[in-house]
């Protein structure tokens, strides 16, 4: 019995011992970037997109390979990720250090880098010297220069030393010039063949629009792959096998069911949920061991979702009345038919103010749409600010 670690982590991107069942999409990553391809990787938040970004980083950089992973939402301007992208090439040329930065000075020499030191642990940092703003210059022009001068580091390589290009959260590049963006994005990367790229997105509805939509110039420069739900009975099984390897007793399926299904089979919050539980379950263990049960979950389940109180009303109070009847809608109906007449009559609105307000929750990641089996349903991205709802206002 050991009760001093809890298994079920949520909080930070898991490592590759720590994933279940993302094998296929770990190993399509790693693929990609040894062979030089292009991959958009497309998924929800808090269905472990990231996770298994950082588990491939880890194995291919362990292989030799110069794997750059930026999460783009990280950098309020373009130039500051292309400042991090050249500091982490320097940072992963395994060469003497003064040979990196020269043979980076080389690469990047379009960017004018500058490379200084600083900070208590005299970390390198760079600076670059093209100004994206001036007259003639493209919005993207300090990117797609980086794309260039990492392909050139990639062909003084060795072909047994990938180099791979991992950007999390891409759809933060593109965000302020559409279309022109994709295109110049599209210019740089499509004759490239010794950088492995891996564009990955959490706004679904933009990142398919961006690569399914054939008059998009991202339109099939790539290999696509959508994240869903881990598979229902491995997930039942991997928290089956926790709880009993802790000791606890599951004496059925029940309570696992109920875990599942409360935080509808979200990765991020099932592991929460199940966290919960298991703190729960070792403060009972004092003299014998404790049982989960159907009823402790509902509690632990409602206690955790007031636990985060403060952070839903703050969302709830921001959003306009018709967009709270819309949620409210989404919830009675259970994401089905939201498009309908008879959705709106269920809210006393007219279909165009639902769908306005339907559109504007989808932009603010409150909602998310799940294709599936030639239907679209509409689901909360945080399946606990549902039962908040339904707490506290319903």
């Amino acid at each position: 019995m050991d009760l001093k670690h809890n298994p079920f982590r949520f909080s930070g991107d898991l490592g590759a011992a720590e994933l279940v069942d993302r094998t296929e999409e770990t190993a399509q990553v790693e693929s990609t970037i040894r062979n030089g391809e292009k991959l958009f990787l497309v998924g929800p938040r808090r269905f472990g997109k990231t996770s298994i970004l950082r588990s491939a980083d880890e194995k291919l950089t362990r292989s030799g390979a110069i794997v750059l992973r930026l999460n783009a939402e990280a950098f309020p301007t373009l130039e500051m990720l292309v400042e991090k992208m050249i500091s982490l090439a320097a940072a992963r040329l395994k060469d003497k250090f003064a040979v990196g930065i020269e043979q980076i000075e080389k690469f990047f020499s379009r960017l004018k880098p500058e490379f200084k030191y600083g900070g208590p642990l005299q970390e390198l940092s760079v600076s670059i010297g093209i100004d994206s703003t001036a007259a003639g210059n493209r919005p993207l022009k300090p990117f797609a220069e980086a794309l260039d001068g990492l392909e050139k580091l990639a062909r003084a390589q060795p072909r047994s030393r990938p180099v791979g290009l991992i950007i999390d959260e891409f759809q933060a590049v593109v965000a302020r010039d559409g279309v022109d963006a994709e295109a110049q994005i599209r210019a740089a990367i499509q004759e490239h063949h010794r950088v492995g790229y891996v564009f990955a997105g959490s706004q679904t509805r933009l990142m398919t629009e961006m690569i399914m939509n054939h008059d998009r110039p991202l339109y099939r420069l790539g290999s696509n792959r959508f994240i869903g739900p881990l598979p229902k009975a491995e997930f039942s099984a991997h928290l089956i096998k926790q709880f009993r390897r802790s000791g606890f007793i599951v004496p059925n399926n029940d309570p696992v069911e109920k875990i599942l299904s409360s935080a509808e089979e979200v990765p991020y919050n099932v592991q929460m949920l199940a966290h919960g539980c298991w703190e729960e379950l070792r403060a009972r263990s004092r003299s014998k061991p404790a049982k989960l049960t159907v009823e402790m979950v509902a509690a632990v389940l409602c206690n955790t979702v007031m636990g985060l109180d403060p952070l839903f009303t703050q969302t709830w109070n921001k959003l306009t009345s018709v967009q709270q009847r819309a949620l409210i809608a989404v919830i009675r109906r259970q994401g089905t038919g939201m498009s309908s007449t008879e959705a709106a009559k269920s809210i006393g609105l007219a279909v165009p103010s639902v769908q306005s307000a339907l559109r504007s929750l989808h932009e603010q990641s409150i909602l998310r749409d799940d294709p599936a089996a030639g239907k679209v349903r509409t689901r909360f991205d945080d399946p606990f600010f549902a039962e908040w709802i339904r707490i506290t206002v319903m």
